[in-house]
């Protein structure tokens, strides 16, 4: 019996963004919380520009930049829940770090009917201006990064690999969401956020 390649490589990038994080790689570690975010201008792909900087004051923001690995996908349905809950306080901006491969974003629209923007960064300008290397084909190690209302880093880590409770209490710190919010962890992630 043959296995899945996307199952073995989705259980690969989780075990590998967890032990990296246990052993603590040295080197750059990317944006540093409290580290304001570079303003940028992206578009989605209908063509249409998204700016950072004209989401603040009034929200603070998600900012996810992705491989779009099934690991991540996974999450979107958090996300888009989230993010339909909380428009009024909260924007998302989901950023495809694949170069000039269109068709995988499109098809993540397509299948996710997502209604937060998906940017395309095909020169990974996002990425390298905060630090967040990473290999060709995969996500940086810290792709989630919760900002407040002014731009700065409040939060950051790997979408496939925090707990939706942890997830929700760092949005709750930058009051993206109500401290009522009546959001369930799903049985598959462990309370301690991992």
């Amino acid at each position: 019996m043959r296995d899945r390649p996307g199952s073995i490589k989705a259980f690969f990038w989780k075990v590998f963004i967890r032990a990296r994080w246990l052993l603590s790689f040295s080197g750059k570690k990317g944006a540093e919380i409290g580290a304001r975010t570079p303003d940028f201008r992206l578009q989605d792909l209908s063509g249409r520009s998204f700016t950072l900087s004209d989401s603040f004051p009034k929200k603070a923001i998600i900012l996810w930049l992705t491989n779009l690995c099934s690991s991540c996908e996974e999450r979107i349905p958090l996300l888009e829940r989230i993010y339909e809950a909380n428009r009024g306080r909260l924007e998302v901006f989901a950023l495809s770090t694949l170069g000039e491969d269109r068709a995988t974003p499109e098809r993540i629209l397509r299948t996710h009917r997502m209604t937060f923007p998906l940017l395309l960064d095909p020169g990974d300008w996002v990425g390298k201006t905060l630090g967040l290397s990473h290999p060709v084909g995969a996500c940086p190690l810290y792709n989630l990064l919760v900002l407040d209302t002014a731009g700065v880093i409040r939060f950051k880590s790997h979408l496939s690999a925090i707990g939706d409770e942890t997830f929700l209490d760092a949005l709750r710190s930058v009051d993206a969401i109500a401290a009522e919010s009546g959001f369930r962890e799903e049985e598959r992630y462990n309370k301690n956020g991992t």
